[in-house]
């Protein structure tokens, strides 16, 4: 977290837990550098949602996580990625305000970072889209920290494995109507490669 600050001497930050591995993996190490609130988006899309939010809930308490619920009320319909992650940053963004944290963070990783890049590769992005996710980022009510952007997903689920904590699988990540689950799908991205294109992009920051 260094590289990501200053923090205040309390080192109060939100971060937002999916319930996939990747989240609370940073939820569990977040718990061991400072105060974080965990903030739990229920989209409500899927009739498992509410079980697997109250699953995730009760791990973070057992981490001794403090964490607060949010409910979003989409409909199924067109752009129906697009509309649900305006609304989790909406939700995420008005927890923060109500909880007076100015730090948001967020569990992006080496391989979330290479598949950006690969994907606006694919678009045809100028420089500033090639530089991918930057580590941190100003938005209306909070920054945004990416803390984990150079770390290997396995290496964040063996950190869970390690504690005893369980996650969430969820299966729109597997969903083949998005592009970044399509790019999944094709050749394996090799670990390395993921690792130094999320290095190459970092550069470019």
């Amino acid at each position: 977290m260094a590289p990501l600050g200053p923090f205040d001497g309390d080192r109060r930050v939100a971060v937002a837990v999916s319930g996939g591995a990747d989240s609370l993996a940073l939820a569990l190490l977040l718990a061991g550098w400072g105060q974080p609130l965990a903030l739990v988006v229920d989209h409500g899309l899927r009739p498992e949602s509410a079980v697997e939010a109250a699953a995730t809930l009760r791990r973070l308490v057992n981490l001794g996580v403090p964490a607060r619920l949010l409910h979003a009320h989409l409909r199924r319909g067109p752009a129906l990625a697009e509309r649900a992650r305006s609304a989790r940053y909406a939700l995420l963004a008005g927890a923060c305000r109500d909880a007076g944290l100015a730090d948001l963070a967020l569990g992006h990783h080496a391989r979330d970072q290479a598949e950006t890049l690969l994907l606006r590769q694919a678009s045809a992005s100028g420089p500033d889209g090639l530089a991918a996710m930057a580590a941190v980022a100003y938005a209306d009510a909070a920054r945004l920290l990416r803390p984990v952007l150079a770390i290997l997903p396995a290496r964040l689920r063996a950190t869970l494995r390690h504690a005893g904590v369980g996650w969430v699988e969820d299966p729109s990540n597997a969903d083949l109507a998005t592009p970044r689950a399509r790019l999944r799908a094709g050749p394996v991205l090799d670990p390395l490669v993921a690792a130094r294109l999320a290095a190459d992009a970092g550069a470019q920051l």
